[in-house]
């Protein structure tokens, strides 16, 4: 795909595809989603005729992709069709209102002509993408997904889960389990930074209006950062405040750890981006996790089930060495 704005706020695009495909089409969304978008669809019938036609991209089904309807406002140059060998090339021209710096644009192709009727059959292959119109520059908010969510799913998924682990199932190992404990956490922490960070920068990009998913990300931010004051101001052991902190040092991070956790699910379930192993390996390892958890957990409690043995009992009387 090419494409050029002018300074009178028209954009000039150029689209090819393998003719073989039958139709090619380009859509464009406020928001990314196809729903509520409009497209220009292009196509050359078995006997060399040739068409281009506007949809309104109203749902998803063939018959609300509806013909000769749309936001899209055509200039007075008409659409070129041409077949070039096995390529087919469009190229249309759209007047803004405005000048665009970026847009969400619907890429797909199908393997039927329309109908007589002009609907649309469904498309065999589509992507997303968002190009900043004004350098020609591909910002893929697909990609920038994928490297969100695998950093959310290492850094709160994984990591953290594991710090929490070693902190309760491994204080018998003086005093390394601590020094791990927190530096596993740490590392957990400054991982669900870039995550969170890598989050906003699409959010602002793509307006993705998953709002349950940024305020269970910001919460799990907030307790985590709590977490971190906590281990800057943690009391000595034999300070009155001990146990106040212990108790919040408890639940606090408790409840970080199960909010990251469910919000990578809310992520996975309002994202519409095929992320098929992100998903199995998300499911794998917090799968793992639970399996090594109960597993702890059993010889955790069986361990503090069994009663002290008779030298560590304190003696029930005492016989007298002499008698007074």
């Amino acid at each position: 795909m090419q494409f050029f704005q002018d300074g009178k706020n028209v954009m000039t695009f150029v689209l090819s595809g393998k003719h073989v495909h039958k139709w090619i089409g380009i859509g464009f969304s406020r928001d990314g989603n196809m729903e509520g978008s409009s497209a220009v669809v292009a196509w050359v019938e078995s006997n060399g005729i040739s068409g281009i036609r506007q949809y309104y991209l109203k749902g998803k089904n063939m018959s609300k992709v509806i013909p000769d309807k749309g936001d899209l406002r055509f200039t007075s140059v008409n659409p070129v069709v041409v077949v070039r060998g096995d390529l087919i090339y469009i190229a249309f021209q759209l007047q803004f209102a405005t000048s665009v710096a970026d847009h969400h644009v619907l890429l797909a192709i199908g393997s039927e002509t329309p109908l007589e009727n002009g609907l649309l059959p469904k498309h065999i292959n589509k992507t997303t993408t968002l190009i900043e119109l004004s350098s020609g520059q591909k910002i893929a908010p697909n990609v920038q997904r994928r490297y969100h969510g695998l950093t959310a799913i290492i850094g709160w998924g994984i990591i953290t889960p594991a710090g929490l682990m070693i902190a309760r199932y491994f204080r018998h190992i003086k005093p390394i389990w601590y020094y791990l404990h927190s530096s596993v956490q740490f590392v957990g922490f400054f991982v669900g930074i870039i995550s969170i960070s890598m989050g906003r920068n699409l959010y602002a990009k793509t307006g993705f209006p998953n709002p349950t998913h940024r305020l269970f990300g910001y919460t799990a931010f907030f307790l985590a950062g709590l977490e971190v004051c906590q281990f800057i101001g943690r009391p000595s052991m034999d300070s009155k405040r001990r146990p106040y902190w212990n108790f919040a040092h408890y639940w606090v991070g408790r409840a970080a750890m199960v909010i990251a956790v469910l919000n990578i699910c809310v992520g996975f379930h309002g994202n519409r981006t095929d992320n098929r192993d992100l998903k199995i390996g998300f499911a794998m390892a917090l799968v793992t996790l639970l399996t090594v958890t109960i597993v702890l957990e059993t010889r955790l409690r069986r361990e503090n089930a069994i009663p002290k043995t008779i030298d560590d009992q304190p003696p029930v009387f005492r016989v007298a060495d002499e008698l007074s």
